[in-house]
């Protein structure tokens, strides 16, 4: 009975582990994945598709690319209430629709051959994967041409006034997508001064665009182009429209202009210009000691006593404005005189004085540039540009100064490798010295020193000649060594005819030359006859006082 209950006991045991073990191969992890579910996972589809729009032209093609990660069962374009099947389109079977040329990863890509302001709008690609559909879209927008370009205006030209801004609008009634716009006057882009507002004129993406610009003017904007400019893509090269601009200012205001070197008793004849648009309708001179109650006023034009007054119309609103004062006096320049211009738009008074001076010239009066006879319009603006500090005479002298430390430079350099001048040496040996001669005899001549003496002013000179001396030739050369040498034979011959006829003058000195005992074994073994040569030398000595008295 022990024995069995013993046995069951480890048989039950051992079903129990058993069924503890198969029980734990059936639990699943769940913090592992399985395989299985990765690769159910990873074989879920995915569109390629651009959603950016595209805008297209009339008559150009249109490619609607779509493409899938995955498999495919089937797919569809919608274009509004237009459904088209891919497989349909690969058949010829819409027309004006086929299939693209290259359809890796655009395995539901279509072409239209030539799109239409109908085909404007969006457009979406349906895939039908199994157990699901998958969808995206983009919208194509189907160019419109933009209308001409207007300039909103009254007249032509466009007339402005300088003292207030001025409004002009720039219109396009209609495009598709909205024109770009941009101002020009003349060359100058002026597109900053402006506002752009674009209205949708319809649902189908049509556009009013409106550009307003606002800007006060500048005399020198007279007789300017005016540009409005649209861009689009219809349009290869833009398109624009314009209107000349005239601008309407009072006469343009100066700073007080003096006129100098008038002459005591001349008919003196005043010059004055300015600018005006529109043409002046009253121009007054008045002079006197007091502008306030001036001594008198003329009304151009007009003759008065001494005084004639005109006014010349130049052109490109420039005019003229003189007054001719005969015998002028010294009183004339005392007094101040101006000139009130006039027109539509305002008044300007124009500052003028008559000086019988010479024109300043520090720059500290009035007048910065001075005009000589005949006197001329002379004055400083805001518009003149400032003067020079340093003048073309005081350049002009700087770079003479210059030029003469160059050159010194350079003579001194040449004078010092040359050795002339102050380079040269402190004495230089005596001219009757100069020619002594190498003795290669065994006998010596006995002679004394070499005279010296102190370099002179013509030494230097001679010296300084030789610079821009022409070279001479190898003939020249010789010519002049042959004639050194009769002069010098010469000279001997003389020396000696005049020493016959003195005898007194004459005297003989003999020099017994000891040669070293080496020396004469070594001339020995050289020469087997032995010779004894005796050199006479015949020279005069002369008393050096005398030299000195004769220098």
């Amino acid at each position: 009975m022990c024995k069995c209950s013993f046995v069951l006991a480890a048989c039950l045991t051992v079903a129990c582990l058993a069924a503890a073990t198969s029980a734990q191969e059936y639990v699943d992890d769940p913090g592992v994945p399985d395989d299985a579910a990765l690769s159910a996972r990873s074989a879920e589809p995915s569109m390629i598709f651009d959603t950016s729009g595209i805008v297209v032209n009339p008559g150009e093609p249109l490619n609607l690319d779509c493409g899938l990660n995955g498999e495919i069962r089937y797919c569809i374009w919608m274009h509004g209430d237009d459904i088209y099947q891919v497989q349909d389109v690969y058949s010829n079977v819409y027309g004006g629709l086929r299939e693209p040329e290259n359809k890796e990863n655009n395995q539901c890509g279509i072409v239209v051959d030539s799109v239409n302001i109908e085909q404007h709008g969006e457009w979406k690609c349906t895939v039908f994967v199994p157990g699901n559909s998958l969808s995206k879209s983009k919208n194509v927008v189907v160019t419109i041409q933009p209308t001409r370009p207007i300039i909103e205006i009254d007249t032509s030209p466009l007339e402005v006034d300088t003292t207030e801004d001025n409004t002009i609008v720039c219109s396009v009634a209609a495009a598709r997508p909205a024109v770009g716009m941009k101002w020009y006057l003349g060359n100058e882009d002026i597109t900053k001064m402006s506002e752009k507002v674009e209205t949708l004129t319809d649902d189908q993406g049509t556009y009013k665009s409106v550009s307003t610009l606002t800007r006060r003017f500048d005399p020198k904007d007279d007789e300017k182009t005016l540009m409005c400019s649209i861009t689009h893509k219809t349009l290869p090269t833009g398109a624009n429209t314009s209107v000349p601009v005239r601008v309407m200012f009072k006469p343009i205001e100066k700073d007080t202009t003096t006129f100098y070197q008038i002459q005591l008793g001349s008919n003196y004849e005043v010059k004055f210009n300015f600018s005006s648009n529109p043409k002046p309708d009253d121009v007054m001179w008045k002079f006197g000691d007091n502008l306030e109650n001036p001594e008198g006023s003329l009304v151009i034009p007009e003759a008065r006593g001494r005084y004639r007054t005109y006014l010349e119309e130049l052109g490109n609103n420039m005019y003229t404005a003189k007054l001719l004062i005969e015998e002028f006096t010294l009183d004339d320049s005392n007094k101040m005189y101006s000139l009130l211009v006039q027109n539509v738009i305002g008044e300007t008074e124009y500052q003028i004085r008559l000086s019988v001076h010479e024109p300043p010239i520090d720059g500290v009066s009035e007048t910065s540039n001075h005009a000589k006879i005949p006197p001329t319009e002379l004055s400083v603006s805001e518009f003149e540009t400032e003067s020079n500090n340093l003048s073309g005479g005081a350049i002009a002298g700087i770079i003479i100064v210059v030029v003469v430390v160059v050159v010194a430079i350079g003579a001194a350099g040449y004078a010092r490798y040359r050795q002339m001048f102050c380079f040269a040496p402190i004495g230089s040996p005596d001219p009757e010295a100069k020619d002594i001669r190498e003795e290669h005899s065994d006998t010596e001549s006995a002679r004394g020193h070499a005279a010296t003496h102190p370099v002179t002013l013509k030494d230097k000179l001679g010296q300084f000649t030789k610079v821009f001396k022409k070279p001479k030739t190898d003939q020249d050369v010789k010519i002049d060594d042959v004639e050194k040498r009769s002069l010098t034979l010469d000279e001997i011959k003389k020396e000696t005819s005049n020493k016959e006829h003195n005898p007194e003058e004459k005297e003989v000195v003999y020099a017994e030359l000891d040669l070293s005992k080496g020396e004469a074994e070594k001339k020995a073994d050289v020469k087997t006859d032995e010779k004894t040569e005796y050199a006479q030398i015949v020279g005069t000595i002369t008393d050096n006082r005398e030299d000195e008295k004769k220098e």
